[in-house]
């Protein structure tokens, strides 16, 4: 949902202070990728209130559990990929995974997503990475 922009906040137990560009991953594919612009803390109430920024409020007492806070990350300018892309990174149950840009602009290439790949080459510039031909 969040490469959608169907869904704006990502909701968390921890804090970060990475910002920039995003990639989001499931079992070993790319879905696309978003600019993670903020993140703050509010309570478990007021996240209530914005349940169509978060679309976790069916979940979020559960997933609060005995916290009265959590952690809204902020995303803007969503990128879906028309498909998923496989990609290869280290497993294991982890929040962040390095990935190789090396291999994710060639597999983009690859499956002719240049419209994609133009978008999130901007987006990189615009959150300030150095892109390495």
């Amino acid at each position: 949902m969040l490469a959608e922009g169907t869904k704006k906040w990502e909701i968390r137990k921890a804090n970060t202070k990475f910002r920039g560009v995003v990639a989001f991953l499931s079992r070993g594919w790319l879905y696309g990728f978003a600019e993670l612009t903020d993140s703050f803390e509010m309570s478990v109430t007021e996240l209530r209130r914005y349940g169509r920024l978060h679309r976790a409020n069916d979940v979020l007492e559960e997933y609060a559990s005995d916290r009265d806070t959590l952690y809204v990350w902020v995303f803007r300018r969503p990128l879906k990929l028309p498909r998923p892309v496989k990609v290869t990174y280290a497993r294991g149950a982890r929040i962040w995974v390095q990935l190789e840009e090396r291999k994710v602009l060639k597999a983009l290439k690859e499956r002719k997503y240049y419209k994609e790949l133009q978008t999130l080459l901007d987006m990189l510039r615009r959150s300030g990475y150095n892109h390495r031909k």
